[in-house]
Order: C-alpha cells, then sequence, then structure tokens
C-alpha cells in the first residue's frame, strides 16, 4: 500500500514540475530566434491543435497585438503533431508573416506535460514563472475578451 501511494505521490508531483513550474523553458519561434518563460511572463498562450491555434491567431490579429512580449505574454505551439512536409512548406512560410513570435515545440518534448483540451486554445497564467491556472477557449470571442481584459 505504501508503494502504491508512493507511486501516485510521484506521478502527481511529476505532472505538477511539468506543468506548475515554466520559468527557464526555452523555445525557438518562427524565425529560429530563442524565446524563453522567464519569472515576467505573465500569460502563455498554448495551442495544440488547428482549433486553439485558429482562435489564437484570429484574437490577436483582432486586437492587433504585434508585440506579446511588450504585455510579458508567450504564445507556444506544439506543432509535432504535423507532418514535416507540411510545416515546411505551408505553416512555418504563413507564421513568418506573423507580427508576433510564436514558441514552437517541434517535438513535443518541451510541452509534454501541459493541460490540453481538443479544438480549444489553453491560457496559462503565470505568477514568478509558475502556472497558477489554465482556461480553455473554443472560439476567438471569448478567447479575445479574455484577453482585452488582462493588463
Amino acid at each position: 500500500m505504501k508503494i502504491l501511494l508512493g507511486l501516485l505521490l510521484g506521478l502527481c508531483f511529476s505532472a505538477i514540475a511539468q506543468t506548475g513550474q515554466l520559468s527557464g523553458v526555452k523555445f525557438l519561434n518562427q524565425w529560429e530566434k530563442p524565446v524563453e518563460i522567464n519569472n515576467e511572463t505573465k500569460m502563455v498562450l498554448f495551442s495544440y491543435d488547428m482549433g486553439g491555434s485558429d482562435a489564437i491567431k484570429a484574437a490577436l490579429d483582432e486586437l492587433k497585438v504585434k508585440d506579446l512580449s511588450a504585455k510579458n505574454w508567450v504564445y507556444v505551439a506544439d506543432i509535432s503533431s504535423m507532418p514535416a512536409l507540411i510545416s515546411k512548406m505551408f505553416a512555418m512560410p504563413k507564421m513568418r508573416k506573423y507580427p508576433y513570435a510564436v514558441a514552437l515545440d517541434k517535438e513535443g518534448d518541451l510541452t509534454k506535460g501541459w493541460q490540453r483540451k481538443a479544438d480549444n486554445a489553453a491560457v496559462l497564467l503565470l505568477d514568478n514563472g509558475e502556472v497558477q491556472s489554465v482556461q480553455y477557449f473554443a472560439d476567438e470571442k471569448t478567447l479575445r475578451e479574455f484577453l482585452n481584459s488582462q493588463p
């Protein structure tokens, strides 16, 4: 029984470690420039499928956001499930036209333990690099309204 309890606690702490403290996680963006989540980062916009990606892009475009770092926001996209040919020929050229940086997880390793909900954008609110809450948005309108309400 103690062994089972120890394993369960270990799994819980492992999940917390993977999604709880994000400060220091480093990515490359669509222009191959480094992007890091740090203690100043207040919000991480996270997409891992087309539904979430479309909602985030539409909301940021509607709000005319050009520099996420000025707001202490980071946009992270897990594109590991995208076929390499599609990524290289279509997605990357399209993302290079965005006015803001998209931190890319091409292998899926960096965001492996992050919470997900199909066809939703996730918003992780951080305090000193630690995740305080995760919220999901299925459409651009509710995401835009939420982002617009943030300082």
